[in-house]
């Protein structure tokens, strides 16, 4: 009598094998065997897989749950995409450690950097810790729908380390604190060189702040795991770009310690580059030769929101930031009436669109994300909803805001539009596929559905990847990568983490807004659709799409 049978799938086991029929047997949270299909005798749980994809859970590198697991321990949206487990503490942000009467820091700078809202952190983050593995341990207290792995946060490692003593000894005090925490499981460290990394008060986010000795002393104290950073030079577009980036890491690939391992990010493709990231690539494919360095891509197009109710990247748009300014500050009434301007609106529509600048407005990229008045247009392009009420993209996205109350949301891809060079990087055996940012810019970025993205697009609809290819991609390298040695595979005595998926009904949801952040702040979310089980250390957390409410997640130490 077996605790669970996943019987009669196609099994894609994460190593990149031919998939095979076989049934899965499952027993104490762990896999038993993969037996020939029909021939598994007694069973207290039968999965029903016929017609589906069995795979391992899969395993997201790069989100920033550290708050929203105390509120959301299931780690919604994600759960509903297939991810089993998940890391925590990337680009050197997070919760822990916290400075000595720090926390408000520590929460004016997640809303900062990574757009979580304050009101919900404040509400939802008890903190009662101050050490990064007293964090951890309360974390593992929660009631957890996935697995947590966790790097520790440069930017908070070196600010409690600055409220702790005297500068002279700053980074004998960062070395030690960053060893307990490996000790305690950390995967490693996280940090940021990226320029656009400002607290609150807009000054540089503490990593960026150390300089190279610093921060090669914490890498050879990170020893044989891993450490990820969010680097300066990101974007390139140009030869002269790529120089800069790959100047830069081969600086970081000199502090690795010998067995460690480096994650940079990000590695995005700019619109219409088919030079930079060729360039960066073969770098990669030359430093990987003396060590290991897999820089993140991301499966999607990268964007940012267009929104007239608070911050947005409207303002960073070639040729509008000075209309723009100041309008996150003015209340309901005067937003609505500088967007009513004819003035402003003709700044706005005199930008010119230049296909190969990232910031340019492109109308037929940027769609309509949300509208209350006219659901219909959801999804829609801004030059398609123009044509059709015959305006300007410009008119036709003010007047739906001022027609909304100001609710619209306008989705605005900057980079990764170009599909072939995407799906070379997301295949390429060096990189490491994430950049889902799950849990963070919660009103502007639905980036957390790329493992359902990659498998329904890119490997189902345009077949631009394997299958196995694909499925190796979510699983077994990103568990390498970050020293997570059960999982990421189907293996027998390995965690019986673990996706039953239907590819012909796999597809993401519909963009919604909901207020169910503490507080009642908003956040988007996009569910999927196709995934009939994803179990979670052998007990079922999704069944046909909808969580069980099991919570059977633990801590991932290295």
């Amino acid at each position: 009598m077996h605790d669970v049978v996943i019987a009669n799938g196609t099994v894609v086991d994460g190593t990149g094998a031919a998939p095979v029929a076989a049934d899965v047997l499952v027993d104490d949270g762990r896999i038993t065997a993969l037996v020939p299909p029909g021939t598994a005798a007694g069973q207290r749980l039968l999965v029903d897989a016929t017609g589906c994809v069995v795979s391992p859970g899969f395993i997201d590198p790069h989100t920033h749950f550290d708050a929203q697991l105390w509120w959301d321990g299931a780690a919604t949206p994600s759960a509903f995409h297939g991810v089993t487990s998940v890391v925590i503490g990337n680009c050197g942000f997070g919760v822990a450690p916290v400075p000595d009467g720090g926390e408000e820091y520590v929460l004016r700078s997640l809303e900062a950097v990574e757009e979580i809202p304050y009101e919900s952190t404040l509400a939802g983050v008890p903190f009662g810790w101050s050490s990064w593995p007293e964090y951890f341990q309360a974390l593992g207290a929660l009631d957890l729908g996935v697995n947590v792995a966790g790097y520790v946060p440069h930017s908070l490692l070196r600010k409690a380390a600055m409220a702790s003593g005297p500068p002279e000894n700053l980074v004998e005090r960062e070395v030690a604190a960053l060893t307990e925490a490996l000790a305690a499981g950390a995967v490693g460290l996280s940090s940021s060189r990226g320029r656009n990394h400002l607290d609150a008060d807009g000054n540089p986010m503490p990593s960026r702040l150390a300089d190279e000795a610093e921060l090669a002393r914490l890498a050879a104290a990170v020893g044989e795991r891993v450490w990820q950073i969010n680097v300066e030079a990101k974007g390139a577009g140009d030869a002269e770009g790529a120089a800069r980036l790959t100047s830069e890491v081969e600086r970081y690939v000199a502090m690795t310690a010998p067995g460690g391992r480096l994650s940079w990010t990000p590695f995005v493709v700019q619109p219409g580059d088919d030079t930079a990231w060729r360039l960066i690539l073969e770098h990669n494919h030359r430093v990987n030769e003396r060590a290991t360095v897999a820089p993140q891509v991301s499966v999607q197009p990268m964007v940012g929101g267009i929104i007239f109710t608070g911050p947005s990247t409207a303002g960073m748009i070639e040729g509008w930031a000075r209309a723009w300014a100041g309008f996150a500050g003015l209340n309901r009434t005067a937003k609505a009436a500088r967007l009513a301007d004819e003035a402003f609106r003709a700044e706005l529509r005199a930008a010119p669109a230049d296909t190969g600048r990232m910031m340019s407005p492109r109308y037929d990229r940027w769609t309509v994300s949300v509208s209350t008045t006219r659901p219909e247009v959801a999804g829609m392009p801004l030059e398609q909803l123009a044509d059709l009420d015959g305006v300007h993209p410009v008119d036709a996205m003010l007047d739906l805001a001022l027609a909304d109350d100001l609710a619209t949301r306008v989705s605005v891809p900057f980079v990764n539009v170009d599909e072939d060079p995407v799906a070379a990087l997301v295949a390429d055996p060096t990189t490491l596929v994430g950049l889902g940012d799950a849990g963070a810019h919660v009103n502007s970025i639905t980036n957390f559905t790329y493992p359902t993205d990659l498998l329904a697009r890119m490997v189902h609809r345009t077949r631009r990847l394997p299958l196995e290819a694909a499925v190796r991609e979510l699983t077994s390298r990103p568990a390498a990568i970050l020293g997570l040695t059960d999982r990421g595979r189907l293996a027998p005595g390995l965690a019986a983490d673990v996706c039953v998926v239907d590819l012909d009904r796999l597809a993401v949801g519909a963009l919604e807004v909901r207020a169910d952040l503490p507080a009642g702040a908003t956040r988007l979310v996009q569910r999927a659709t196709g995934y009939r089980a994803v179990l979670v250390n052998g007990a079922v957390v999704v069944r046909d799409d909808e969580l069980t409410g099991a919570r059977p997640g633990v801590l991932l130490r290295a």
